[in-house]
């Protein structure tokens, strides 16, 4: 029960170690096996869902309605979206991209400088340059 109260504490997956970490930090006595051991009954319960993130296993409580995973690769954000079943019967477990958190900066510091063959990019100006360009 301590692990799960302290997965359902965070809004992103997070690896066994970190739920360790977290759990002695609380003065809980727990050893790390316990903790795998309880990752992997809550896994094959349902409960919780497990995510492989930079070759490392992380964690994440999962709502039990039927759902797909977006996942960014920016930040590990995982958010969940109802999935309807499709009719060729293709299981789509996870989609992968960029979260509106994660994308914002990354606009921010493109450089947008593009050869004037491009219409509608904008185009950032050098400082001190000519008005006339």
């Amino acid at each position: 029960m301590l692990v799960l109260e302290a997965l359902l504490a965070e809004a992103r997956p997070i690896t066994a170690r970190q739920v360790h970490a977290e759990l002695l930090q609380r003065g809980e006595p727990i050893g790390l096996t316990t903790v795998y051991r309880a990752m992997s009954s809550l896994v094959d319960a349902g409960l919780v869902h497990a995510f492989n993130q930079d070759g490392e296993a992380t964690y994440r409580v999962c709502g039990p309605a039927r759902h797909h995973h977006l996942i960014c690769r920016a930040c590990g954000l995982v958010l969940e979206q109802a999935a309807e079943r499709r009719p060729d019967g293709f299981e789509v477990e996870a989609v992968y991209g960029v979260c509106a958190a994660c994308v914002r900066p990354a606009l921010s510091e493109q450089d947008f400088d593009a050869p004037r063959d491009q219409p509608g990019r904008p185009r950032k100006r050098n400082a001190g340059a000519d008005e006339r360009d």
